[in-house]
């Protein structure tokens, strides 16, 4: 007889190959199925053993046909006696090929009101005999489907969580890396295991279990043409394998959902598989070496992001999926799902293979990686000598930058600094700031007064942006040029570019966005560096709460450090989108870190979430449509008060400020403890510039 096996869209020949190993004849391979041949005992063992299949279909009839009329003869083209066994009722599906127009469900009425009154029709699979038609324009096809309920219900996943992978999907995937064969390496990780699908296929198939070992209705039991007997042995024989042991391997599934690991152990228990499997609620940010054996795959199914703004958070989660591989599993494969080339791209991994599929209403990607090695960061230094002769006038300003770069230097190296100022207005006649980013050069200048002649103004800005490029040996494309005036109202917030071009940097253990054309700040306040590394230093397993966040750097810093959670309040879109970004690119979702797009003081009225450790930098003054005026000088006591009431005892306030004649209110030393730690908290590289924030610590008395 002829058999045919679908699949999802563009696993064919994975399919073909795994019913090749099951011993099964294959005699046509398309994009959607497989054909092959053999006798009954065939059919069932695909039912049965195949992971790959979604259902195993009997032809019945082949019939030059237009679908205006092929439902009624189909119907009559079968002796249903000879077909249906023990008075069975019948579910009917019919659907409609390409160009074919009209409704499906009336076609399949038509069909059912055709068959003999003797039968009955059942709305569900199970416990029916299932028949399937396809009207073309031209011909029409009829099948008894084997199956019944499709074959990727395995039975032990009643629950899947949010955008549940299907059980055949991720038995392809498996098949694809290999771990059907006898060379499957002894450890398998998945990052973003869900409901545990894919590790519970990977365990089931390492231990050479049947896919339907523990599952009890299939079509074929209501098909006169099999006899019981030999449906029945076959079904005892897949159930025996339940009992298979799953052999010694290391499998591991993280998730930063709590309730998505609760699920995952409650599929693989019912699985028969919980024992084998480690599963563990902790996000990929906070995956270590330790968590890597010698050699392994990573296997997993990353978000893909939907809207615009979640596909650049899932291209910096691919990016540090990349990232995690090459700094602790180097030797280790990743095999992918995505629906978007571009952000798997971001992986920054070297492509092996891949293979297109259709799942549902997406186009897919199933890819085979290997990490590439990671190159040190390149920082700029100041170099021996410069670059290219420059004007006589701008030669005190390199002068200057050699001495700063000098000073700087061991401090640099010491602390591994990627980000910092080299430069801020040391010389009257160049009244600018020189920030590095890693590579990149940003060249502040501070709008001249009206009172200077522009030419002139103009004329420094050149000298200062050529003395700046050979003092530091960089090209054009690496120097970038700002002008910073005061601002008001919403003009702070102004955009200056559309190019959309993110630099990433490090620093301490946190990947930051920083954006060097777009907007007038960064992204980053290199100012606040000890601050945002002492919140790393202090954030492991606590509640970190980020006011007035801007783009999430310190929250970063929290999740990097270990922090269980953390909230993140600004009452702009597109900041909080960097920070998720932020926080994509260091591995973590927002799921465990919260962006809250609101007014952190009426968001402040309403909370009820108590915090062990906060950093809170308010602007000097705000204004927003959503909100009320913001005057750091008038509101910040309101303002410390509202958090002091959110912070747990035990816990710690970081409250900063750039306003340069900030004074705190009394008051607030009265009721709390503060500790003025402005001094400590200005970096070697702003010790010229000393007034650029002050920076206090704020305690419950009875914690001191």
């Amino acid at each position: 007889m002829e058999f045919v096996a679908t699949s999802m869209p563009g696993l064919a020949e994975l399919l073909a190959d795994e019913l090749t190993s099951l011993g099964i004849s294959v005699t046509e391979t398309g994009r959607a199925h497989v054909s092959f041949s053999g006798g009954s005992a065939d059919a069932l063992k695909v039912c049965l053993w195949s992971r790959l299949s979604e259902r195993v279909l009997m032809s019945l009839a082949t019939l030059g046909l237009t679908p205006d009329i092929a439902p009624e003869k189909l119907a009559r083209s079968q002796d249903w006696r000879a077909l249906v066994a023990n008075d069975a009722p019948v579910h009917i599906h019919v659907e409609h090929g390409a160009g074919v127009r009209g409704d499906n469900r009336i076609s399949a009425k038509r069909f059912a009101q055709a068959l003999p009154e003797s039968l009955s029709i059942s709305r569900e699979p199970r416990g029916s005999c299932c028949i399937r038609a396809r009207l073309d324009l031209n011909e029409a096809h009829l099948w008894l489907d084997l199956a019944g309920d499709p074959l990727h219900r395995r039975g032990y996943r009643l629950a899947g969580g949010r955008a549940p992978l299907r059980e055949t999907l991720a038995a392809a995937m498996l098949w694809a890396a290999g771990w059907g064969g006898k060379q499957r390496p002894a450890a398998l990780l998945d990052p973003f295991c869900g409901s545990g699908t894919l590790l519970i296929e990977a365990a089931q198939m390492a231990a050479g279990q049947a896919a339907g070992a523990r599952r009890r209705h299939y079509g074929f039991q209501y098909w006169r043409g099999c006899r019981r007997q030999l449906w029945q042995q076959a079904m005892d024989e897949a159930a025996a394998s339940a009992e298979n042991a799953v052999p010694t391997l290391s499998l591991k599934g993280f998730d930063a959902d709590h309730r998505a690991i609760q699920l995952a152990q409650q599929n693989a228990e019912r699985a028969g598989v919980r024992q084998a499997i480690h599963f563990e609620r902790r996000e990929l940010g906070l995956l270590r070496a330790r968590d890597f054996a010698d050699g392994g795959l990573l296997i997993a199914n990353p978000p893909w992001g939907e809207r615009l703004d979640e596909q650049e958070q899932a291209g910096w989660l691919h990016y540090a999926l990349g990232q995690v591989l090459a700094r602790h599993a180097p030797h280790w494969q990743a095999l992918l799902l995505g629906a978007d080339a571009q952000v798997m791209d971001r992986s920054a991994m070297q492509l092996d293979h891949q293979w297109r599929l259709k799942n549902g209403p997406f186009n897919n990607f199933i890819r085979l990686y290997r990490p590439r090695k990671i190159s040190p960061a390149e920082v700029v230094r100041i170099a021996d000598d410069t670059a290219f002769d420059i004007p006589e006038a701008a030669r005190p300003l390199v002068n200057r930058l050699r001495k700063n770069g000098k000073h700087l230097r061991r401090w640099l190296e010491r602390e591994d600094i990627q980000c910092y100022r080299l430069y801020d207005r040391d010389l009257p006649e160049f009244n600018v700031a020189v920030d590095i980013y890693g590579d990149q050069v940003l060249v502040q200048e501070f709008k001249a007064p009206k009172s200077v002649d522009p030419d002139k103004a103009k004329q420094r800005r050149d000298l200062a942006v050529t003395g700046v490029r050979a003092a530091l040996g960089v090209h054009r494309e690496q120097g970038h040029l700002r002008t910073r005036e005061r601002q008001k109202g919403s003009r702070q917030y102004q955009k200056l570019d559309t190019r959309g071009q993110y630099n990433l940097v490090r620093e301490g253990r946190a990947h930051l966005l920083v954006n060097l054309q777009d907007y007038l700040d960064t992204g980053l306040f290199l100012d606040h560096r000890p601050v945002r590394l002492r919140i790393a230093e202090e954030a492991a397993g606590k509640r970190f709460l980020n006011l007035f966040a801007y783009t999430g750097s310190a929250t970063v810093h929290a999740a990097v450090g270990g922090a269980k959670r953390t909230v993140t309040v600004d009452a702009s879109k597109r900041y909080l989108e960097w920070a998720a970004c932020n926080l994509a690119a260091n591995g973590f979702a927002t799921d465990q870190h919260e962006l809250v797009r609101e007014d952190t003081m009426r968001w402040l009225d309403t909370c009820q979430e108590q915090f062990d450790l906060v950093f809170c930098d308010p602007p000097t003054f705000s204004n927003n449509k959503s909100r009320s005026d913001f005057v750091v000088e008038e509101h910040h006591a309101d303002l410390i008060r509202k958090i002091m009431r959110r912070l747990e005892p035990g816990g710690v306030l970081y409250f900063s400020c750039n306003f340069r004649r900030f004074q705190l209110d009394p008051s607030i030393t009265k009721w709390y403890h503060v500790e003025d730690i402005t001094r400590w908290s200005i970096p070697e590289d702003f010790r010229r510039n000393d007034k650029i924030h002050v920076c206090y610590a704020i305690r419950h008395v009875e914690d001191v």
